[in-house]
């Protein structure tokens, strides 16, 4: 882009919005809140615009602005709980086949305190239980015992793809996610967990054309076999003296039969304002058992990081750390340093070795005027890098400059331009522009 200036006006809401799927969501909301005497009713409406200018298929210079409607439900009633959570997104000016786009990141309805002991929640929903983690359309039940000492998570379901859509046509077998996570405090701030997470993808299969031994055009479905994840993990965390906090995790992936993470860190305070920081990460990369990245040959890597932290003054944090990474046959380094003062921050970052030289530097600031109503930003970085010593030095330099607009509680405007320069773009141009709304009502229908 060079020099262009995006402008933007009012657009007309997408009428077309997956209509059929929209009318679900809304029936288990209106099922929900009929039977409840007295709610809680919460959310937030978040509208949103991208805009930037890049090239079409053809190279021609092509504006593009995207447009966000991001909403996010809440009603409780005593024990029972609904929460939704979905975006809508559409291109304007361009035609992506796709659009308007409905991604559902959460629908549960939640019973809590089952029996005193448990929680239990159905629909979709993220699962964080150790090793086990993603987005499952099923079912999550949490609950403690003997004096909350130990803790129980289990969880069920299909794995949801990545575009968040909604089928109601998977196979379990092939899209499967299920595990639990065990968490026992044997002494005062001390915790073990142990934790499984099994889980299957079917990538989507689709239709591609090939030429037959007389070199005939012939279709043909492509169809991959579900890719399989099988783990196990233990990690324990312990603090004493309110200064010490230590923590280690382990990893077993069961398909290739080896530990696949290792990781200790410690976080110590010397002093009242001086506090030290260590960690040791041994990581093997993370590939799904049969897909087609099992086949390529793959490396483990292990990473020392050293650091402190210091407070010159209450409003002055000053930090430094260093990291050595091991690879199989070679090795880089990191340092980076910087602080803080009120309402700004700074850090100066080197990398070298195998992964290439690079020196970068970054600033940001926020300062609030108004009573905190409006809140300008401004922030800027500038790197050289360099792959190789037999490469040239390559530099990047990026600008943004915006404000948060907040007239009322509920109600805040943001705007940002963007703005960067690197070997392949000499002026890359783009404007931010969202708008919240938030609400929070008790109602009483009956």
């Amino acid at each position: 882009m060079n020099g262009t200036i995006l402008v933007f006006v009012p657009v007309t809401p997408v009428k077309e919005i997956a209509a059929m799927k929209c009318r679900i969501l809304f029936l288990g909301l209106f099922v929900l809140t009929s039977t409840a005497s007295a709610q809680l009713a919460s959310g937030r409406f978040t509208t949103s615009f991208y805009g930037w200018q890049g090239r079409s298929a053809t190279l021609d210079p092509q504006t593009n602005l995207r447009g966000f409607e991001n909403v996010q439900f809440d009603f409780s009633q005593q024990r029972f709980s609904f929460n939704t959570n979905f975006q809508i997104s559409k291109d304007f000016g361009t035609v992506i086949g796709t659009d308007p786009e409905l991604r559902l990141s959460s629908l549960i309805l939640k019973a809590r305190n089952i029996a005193g002991v448990a929680d239990v929640s159905l629909g979709r929903q993220f699962v964080f239980a150790g090793v086990g983690n993603g987005l499952l359309d099923g079912g999550v039940a949490k609950g403690t015992v003997w004096d909350r000492k130990i803790g129980v998570t289990v969880y069920n379901g299909y794995s949801v793809v990545q575009s968040r859509t909604i089928d109601l046509k998977r196979s379990y077998a092939d899209n499967a996610l299920f595990g639990g996570q065990v968490s026992v405090e044997p002494i005062e701030n001390g915790i073990i967990g142990v934790s499984y997470m099994n889980r299957t993808r079917k990538p989507a299969s689709f239709t591609t054309t090939r030429l037959d031994s007389l070199f005939h055009p012939y279709d043909v479905v492509i169809a991959y076999s579900p890719t399989e994840e099988e783990y196990a993990s233990m990690d324990a965390r312990y603090s004493f003296l309110n200064r010490v906090n230590l923590y280690g995790r382990s990893d077993y992936d069961f398909n290739l039969t080896r530990m696949s993470r290792a990781e200790i860190s410690a976080r110590v305070g010397i002093l009242p304002a001086l506090t030290a920081t260590a960690e040791y990460l041994f990581r093997e990369p993370r590939i799904a058992y049969n897909s087609i990245f099992s086949v390529f040959t793959s490396k483990s890597i292990q990473e020392i990081e050293g650091g402190v932290e210091y407070e010159v003054m209450p409003l002055v944090q000053t930090f430094a750390r260093f990291a050595y990474v091991q690879y199989k046959d070679d090795n880089s380094s990191r340092m980076t340093v910087g602080g803080s003062y009120d309402f700004m921050n700074i850090s100066y970052t080197q990398n070298f070795g195998y992964a290439g030289d690079l020196n970068g530097v970054s600033v940001q600031a926020v300062y609030p005027v108004m009573e905190w109503k409006l809140v300008p930003n401004i922030g800027f970085g500038l790197a050289q890098y360099q792959l190789s010593d037999d490469d040239t030095k390559n530099t990047v330099f990026n600008a943004s400059v915006g404000a948060t607009y907040r007239p009322m509680p509920s109600l805040s405007t943001d705007v940002q331009l963007q703005w960067m320069r690197n070997p392949l773009y000499a002026n890359d141009v783009r404007l931010f522009v969202k708008a919240n709304y938030w609400f929070s009502e008790r109602l009483s229908w009956f």
